[in-house]
């Protein structure tokens, strides 16, 4: 007689709702962008983003007072702002012109990235198995693009582009979190954003309209709730029971992408963004086996 299956336990099922919030507030955060991005430029909307989001974290930070903020990682801090700073720009200025759909695919190449740099910045030992399932993750990402059997939308690289700039964030992040809490890392991003911000935004600041402020404060707010929610779903349940559900983005995404833009993710996204999240996938779960 089989043995019937553990129920799925309600922390589990908790960390499940969390992760699945999260992605979908991470396809709204896109399509914000999308929709916004022609119209303002992406420094712009990055500024906007790191101000709505320092305002949400500062009552949580101010919890525990002001000596919760010390830190003996600036530099890193700064390092971290920077990386975080070049991948959202290069991100808004490819969705701006980039399908939907292809842009949030192409995101899942983020934890394969962070191979390269666990190998080759942090010095840590990756084996075959990791190495292998990134270059399957690399053959998924050349199914979506299809370089020489379509014509390539050079804006498609600055996706990849900015996934490698968000390794190096996440890189940064894993080691302040060694001395920092997570509410800390993210308070110092956002404020060390707007000095980062201001130099350049002389040159494209325009003043947003009244049409433009809804979508440029649900961008902000729902980019803001995603990191939030992936927060709360590692807190809740191992990663191998939540990560599954995040293919749920590229859902979401389509769906937004077809209301709103009338774009159709055709069968060649869909399978790369498959192979792509599976060695993701595969990626996250031996790099939370690790003793």
């Amino acid at each position: 007689m089989t043995k019937s299956p553990a129920p799925i336990s309600k922390r589990t099922l908790v960390g499940i709702y969390w992760m699945i919030l999260g992605c979908a507030s991470f396809a709204v955060m896109m399509a914000s962008v999308r929709y916004i991005g022609p119209e303002l430029d992406a420094i712009e909307i990055v500024f906007v983003r790191a101000i709505v989001g320092l305002f949400m974290i500062i009552p949580i930070v101010m919890r525990s007072g002001f000596a919760a903020l010390r830190t003996e990682q600036l530099p890193l801090h700064a390092l971290r702002t920077l990386l975080a700073f070049a991948a959202m720009v290069t991100l808004y200025y490819a969705l701006a012109v980039t399908p939907l759909a292809d842009s949030i695919s192409l995101t899942f190449l983020i934890p394969l990235f962070t191979t390269f740099a666990a190998a080759f910045v942090l010095r840590e030992r990756v084996d075959f198995a990791r190495w292998f399932a990134t270059g399957v993750g690399f053959c998924g990402a050349l199914i979506i693009v299809r370089p020489g059997l379509t014509d390539v939308n050079p804006y498609i690289l600055l996706v990849v582009l900015s996934c490698i700039f968000y390794a190096g964030t996440w890189s940064t992040i894993k080691i302040l979190t060694r001395k920092d809490s997570a509410a800390v890392t993210t308070f110092y991003m956002n404020i060390l954003m707007v000095p980062l911000c201001a130099i350049p935004l002389l040159f494209v600041w325009r003043t947003p309209t009244l049409d433009q402020l809804l979508p440029l404060t649900t961008m902000a707010l729902s980019g803001w709730l995603a990191h939030f929610c992936q927060a709360r779903a590692f807190e809740e349940a191992d990663t191998s029971a939540v990560m599954p559900f995040d293919f749920s983005r590229l859902i979401f995404g389509a769906i937004l992408a077809w209301l709103l833009f009338d774009e159709i993710a055709d069968k060649w996204v869909w399978t790369g963004a498959l192979i792509i999240f599976a060695a993701g996938y595969v990626t996250t779960r031996l790099e939370a086996k690790k003793p």
